[in-house]
């Protein structure tokens, strides 16, 4: 069973496409392109048992793991134990004897009164704890993927995992005691995903620079969300796959923050945890 809701795709344009971390010196918008809201059926993954085979193939899974942090705020916990929690557990689902969490990012909704802050897709920021992302997009591009590695693994390390197949996968959980349904996360089969629709969005920080996926729309799109997710769930989905980058469909999964029509006036603002890691075999 499937549900109708809006998702805010990139309207294709001339010039790249690049994002500020800061003002940008020219006065000019933080993002320089646009996004229109399409409306697509967004189906339930529990009724299609999309199990962990589907990460291979989809590009995304649902594991169930109960974490042992017992505060997702206090940084310490989570590098102490989330950190090796998700490493054991990506190990464990690929099958690769290497697993590293590079990074991390919190996100909390802000409750505005009377109303949500809208999944606009241009909101958000890139402070310490931020708004969830409501606009389709991919984490890393095979410019962005192998500097990530270098910058993570150093120069030689990292020279010997691009040499083999190796992944960047992304861990999602949402960090409320109730089950989310606020700002669910809608993921897409990679398989819908032509590589021809994923465009180039610089990123610019005031001391490097980064690169991400902006997604236009397509018919052929399919998306599915996990409802009420619990925090002792984790979906695991594709940023990157060394062995399909250069396909046709490259194996990333496109994902965004999107409003289930559903939703209950009082629901719990999201709050949320993603970690990012390397996977690689030898």
């Amino acid at each position: 069973m499937g549900v109708a809701a809006e998702l805010n795709y990139l309207v294709a344009q001339d010039a790249p496409v690049r994002t500020y971390a800061y003002d940008p010196p020219d006065g000019g918008p933080r993002f320089n392109a646009t996004l229109r809201p399409h409306e697509v059926l967004v189906e339930d993954a529990r009724a299609v048992a999309a199990g962990p085979d589907w990460l291979h193939g989809a590009g995304f899974t649902l594991q169930r793991q109960r974490s042992s942090v017992g505060d997702f705020w206090d940084e310490r916990q989570l590098r102490r134990h989330a950190f090796g929690e998700a490493e054991d557990l990506l190990r464990g689902l690929t099958g690769a004897p290497h697993a590293r969490v590079f990074d991390h990012t919190l996100r909390r909704r802000a409750a505005r009164p009377g109303q949500r802050a809208p999944l606009d897709g241009v909101g958000g920021s890139f402070a310490a704890v931020r708004e969830p992302v409501g606009r389709v997009h991919v984490d890393y591009t095979p410019w962005s993927a192998p500097l990530r590695l270098r910058q993570v693994l150093g120069d030689r390390p990292a020279e010997q995992v691009l040499g083999g197949r190796w992944l960047i996968l992304g861990l999602w959980r949402p960090l409320l005691e109730q089950p989310l349904r606020d700002a669910p996360l809608a993921l897409a089969d990679a398989r819908s995903v032509r590589a021809a629709e994923l465009v180039p969005n610089d990123l610019i920080y005031r001391e490097r620079r980064g690169q991400t996926y902006a997604v236009v729309h397509s018919p052929g799109h399919r998306w599915y969300w996990h409802p009420e997710q619990t925090r002792d769930e984790v979906a695991v989905f594709v940023h990157y796959d060394s062995l399909r980058a250069s396909q046709p469909c490259t194996g990333a999964c496109p994902h965004s923050a999107f409003e289930h029509p559903a939703t209950p006036a009082d629901a719990e603002p999201r709050q949320s945890l993603e970690l990012r890691a390397f996977v690689w075999f030898d």
